[in-house]
């Protein structure tokens, strides 16, 4: 297992990297104190602790049943991240027609039904219910398969609810982009998705602080989704060239960082390409400056702190693919390269700053 700077690294099954973000201690910590609160013994507390882990198991099934489901339908994933609020399925290339939509979307909920229905069975087979004898104050051996059956059910109820963007609300636009155009579907499935969270947010007042967290996730992740499918709509149709910066500020590899600071302050607001002997070497960014000036000082070179390895895009890349790379790996500038050939930069900025003259023209 190999650590990131803000996640376990669990390993890559199927090519897809699995990792749990930090905060999701702080969830196990808490099961701590409330079991611990609640003058459960030790025995009990490792049992809450075992059924977490369980049930995050088939949260990681699920996001599974999603990412396998849209790389078979020529999608793209990236990774899979747990998180205290459950798991979340960096999908970079979902399929966009309705139909393998809707199969995504709806392949998490069926693992979690597969999963409940093979509890079920072994429930019926080999495991006693007495449900009126069974106590459910805390969880044990006895009620452990009984109470996992319970929240995959959950899980699939709550999934399927139609608040964008979680599962039902990808159900719900994927049905309406049938009838009408996506754009127009991601529009109504985000409105209804901001008016459930509103109700978990105003619920989670009053009956547990959980749903808050939930309701804030689904608000934003709505809006989220919104705004990317608009940058979507106006960028798929230019390509990097039409952009292309080819008049750019220009800094020598050798040179100082002092020499770099100086020309930031009065001449570039981004940042700058670097040259080695005539030829691209690499781009100096504002942060790259300011972090190279923390360790190396004025004195330090720029080849010491320049980004070498900033993955490139071509002239003919769609504006939108080229935005989506830049947002997925955090680049304010990236090089533009005609085969072999630097051909100039493209901006984040400028990618933001043309679409909104483009959305002002429409």
């Amino acid at each position: 297992m190999a650590k990131s700077r803000y996640s376990l690294n669990l390993g890559k099954p199927f090519g897809i990297k699995v990792s749990i973000h930090w905060t999701f201690l702080l969830l196990i910590a808490w099961i701590v104190f409330i079991t611990l609160r609640q003058g459960l013994g030790a025995v009990q507390v490792l049992m809450h602790i075992l059924f977490v882990l369980t049930l995050f198991v088939c949260v990681v099934l699920h996001e599974f049943g999603h990412s396998l489901t849209a790389i078979k339908l020529g999608g793209k994933v990236k990774s899979i991240t747990l998180l205290p609020i459950g798991g979340m399925a960096n999908i970079t290339e979902m399929p966009e027609k309705p139909k393998d939509e809707f199969l995504v979307s709806a392949a998490g909920p069926m693992v979690n039904i597969v999963i409940a229905g093979i509890l079920w069975v072994y429930l019926g087979l080999f495991h006693t219910v007495d449900a009126e004898a069974m106590e459910f104050e805390s969880i044990t051996a006895s009620n452990f398969p009984v109470i996992l059956l319970a929240a995959n059910i959950f899980i699939v109820a709550f999934n399927l609810i139609p608040a964008f963007p979680m599962d039902g609300g990808r159900l719900f636009r994927s049905a309406l982009s049938i009838y009408m155009s996506r754009m127009k579907a991601t529009r109504i499935a985000k409105d209804i998705g901001q008016v459930f969270a509103i109700i978990f947010i105003f619920a989670g007042l009053f009956l547990n602080p959980f749903l808050i967290v939930i309701g804030f996730f689904i608000f934003l992740g709505a809006k989220g989704e919104y705004e990317m499918m608009k940058y979507q709509d106006i960028l798929k149709n230019y390509i990097v060239e039409d952009i292309l910066q080819t008049d750019y500020e220009k800094i020598d590899a050798e040179d100082s960082l002092g020499e770099a600071a100086d020309k930031l302050m009065h001449i570039s607001d981004n940042g700058f390409v670097v040259i080695s002997g005539g030829d691209y070497a690499g781009i100096l960014t504002k942060n790259n400056l300011i972090k190279g000036l923390s360790v190396h000082g004025k004195k330090g070179r720029i080849k010491d702190v320049m980004s070498e390895n900033i993955k490139s895009t071509s002239p003919d890349t769609t504006l939108f693919d080229a935005f989506k790379n830049m947002q997925q790996n955090k680049y304010d500038m990236i090089p533009v390269f005609d085969k072999d050939k630097f051909k100039g930069i493209l901006n984040l900025d400028n990618i933001n700053e043309f679409f909104m003259i483009q959305k002002a023209i429409r």
